[in-house]
């Protein structure tokens, strides 16, 4: 074996390693895997959002992403772009089949919900939920992402839809708030 051969084959061994480590350690919101991808959506190429102590969090605000599909990739793309934020407005989107992913760290203070931000985890449901109803498996997703926030924290948070603190219709009048939150309050940690 040439030696080139040799490290070629010593890398390739690491980074099988790395990738098996990552897959044990990787997140999980009570069974479902939360897939990171904070570090790969579009970004404001100057812009930032602060940061937080994680002791401000009390609340997560529930929104819809008002799309028939999309991810977070294509959300982050529409706030940059589009809004001109510093990056993706939420924290987590769930998919309609109760995928998770992180778009942001807990500790941004991102947009999401005016006056709610500072204190507050966004999460998206891809969906549109005034004229779709949502897939179990996605509120299923939601309530354990939640219990998984509640466990990280620390402490109960408080749950609110986007649409108790603006005039929006936003999470969807299909999306029951208030059976997520009795089913997060419900359910054995």
């Amino acid at each position: 074996m040439k030696p080139w051969q040799k490290y070629l084959m010593i890398a390739m061994v690491t980074l099988l390693m790395l990738y098996l480590i990552g897959q044990i350690l990787r997140p999980k919101a009570y069974g479902i895997p939360i897939t990171n991808v904070v570090y790969r959506l579009k970004r404001h190429w100057w812009k930032t959002y602060d940061i937080r102590d994680l002791s401000q969090i009390d609340s997560v605000v529930i929104h819809h992403s008002l799309t028939t599909s999309g991810n977070a990739k294509a959300y982050a793309r529409y706030h940059v772009e589009k809004n001109g934020w510093a990056g993706i407005g939420y924290h987590y989107v769930i998919g309609k089949d109760g995928s998770i992913e992180q778009s942001q760290l807990l500790k941004t203070v991102s947009n999401h919900t005016s006056g709610e931000n500072t204190r507050s985890v966004g999460i998206c449901l891809t969906g549109n939920y005034d004229i779709q109803q949502p897939p179990p498996e996605q509120v299923d997703a939601a309530v354990k992402l939640i219990r998984y926030l509640q466990g990280q924290l620390g402490r109960q948070l408080r749950i609110t839809g986007h649409n108790e603190h603006s005039s929006k219709s936003c999470p969807g009048s299909n999306l029951d708030v208030k059976e997520i939150e009795n089913r997060v309050r419900n359910t054995a940690a």
